[in-house]
């Protein structure tokens, strides 16, 4: 789920989808992915957290440097009853 999201923001950062013809030639794209764990109230997570090749994408769902990640299950909790 975290992941999804931060696929979603790198798409918003560089303003096309993955796979999308647009994007070539943009002179910006994905660049893969670099692992990162993070603390959470039910344990550590690992995540890739994708990158671009210009190196400007700032992820704000997990940001550089980030190593804790407070109040993950009650915001699970409400996306699940959301449905």
């Amino acid at each position: 789920m975290l992941e999804r999201a931060l696929a979603e923001e790198m798409t918003g950062h560089l303003g096309y989808d993955k796979h999308d013809p647009a994007g070539r030639g943009s002179g910006n794209n994905r660049n893969g992915s670099t692992g990162k764990t993070v603390l959470t109230d039910v344990g550590a997570v690992d995540l890739a957290v994708p990158r671009d090749r210009a190196g400007t994408f700032e992820p704000q769902i997990v940001r550089k440097g980030q190593t804790r990640l407070d109040g993950l299950t009650s915001g699970l909790s409400r996306c699940m009853r959301a449905g």
